[in-house]
């Protein structure tokens, strides 16, 4: 099955979801970075639907949106427009089909190029390793919302991982080395997607690492708890 066809598998599973949910998407993929965005169905039968089952999925503002900017390989999500209230289930659903999507179009796209030969020569990228690992001019990435105070999240506790899964002690040592917590910052030092970021982040929320979402804002690193001094001087 050639790339292309594994990407048009993965956009009608999208599409599919989308109309589910009364959603629309624009996959914008034909410059950099690759953006992804949904906003509500405009129809008048959608909204209603939308609004009789606010208490399930949230409220969307008419003119709100959801967008998805993957750039150097790093997921980041914002909120425009409005109030764009998503579950944590269907963020994780439709993050898990679109980094199919980017991967198979990204694959598609540079077979295409090379076996064509579009490139002229001397002008194919090459990375220099030194550089690899650094943040490219030391920008940190978008969190997981720009400072649109209306962004707003559904908390589900089944997105939570286990207190011993080793990903979240490895989580724990970034967040206190760096004194702050971003879904971006665990993402680059652990090498994981934007979705298992969320998750990972979630869990040290509930486990009193963290504080909670602050906005556009790093969240709060939390002082660890230390053994009293009277258990201490009975040892």
């Amino acid at each position: 099955m050639s790339e292309i066809s594994m990407y048009e598998a993965q956009k009608k599973k999208m599409q599919g979801l989308c109309d589910e949910h009364d959603l629309v998407y624009r996959f914008a993929k034909d410059k950099y970075p690759i953006v992804f965005t949904i906003r509500p169905a405009q129809g008048m039968d959608a909204q209603i639907s939308m609004l009789e089952n606010v208490e399930e999925v949230g409220y969307r503002s008419p003119d709100a949106s959801m967008s998805w900017i993957f750039e150097d390989g790093v997921l980041t999500t914002k909120v425009t427009g409005g109030t764009f209230t998503i579950s944590k289930v269907l963020r994780t659903k439709i993050e898990s089909i679109l980094v199919k999507m980017i991967t198979y179009w990204q694959q598609f796209f540079f077979r295409d190029v090379l076996e064509k030969n579009a490139l002229r020569s001397g002008l194919m990228p090459v990375i220099d390793e030194d550089e690899a690992n650094d943040p490219p001019d030391g920008a940190e990435p978008l969190e997981e919302f720009d400072d649109d105070e209306d962004a707003q999240l559904v908390d589900d506790d089944e997105d939570l991982l286990a207190d011993d899964d080793p990903r979240i002690a490895e989580a724990i040592a970034v967040v206190r080395a760096e004194n702050k917590a971003t879904t971006a910052l665990l993402q680059r030092r652990l090498n994981i997607g934007y979705a298992e970021s969320a998750r990972i982040m979630n869990t040290l929320e509930d486990m009193g690492v963290v504080g909670p979402y602050n906005g556009g804002n790093p969240r709060e690193v939390l002082p660890a708890d230390e053994p009293d001094e009277e258990g201490a001087d009975n040892e």
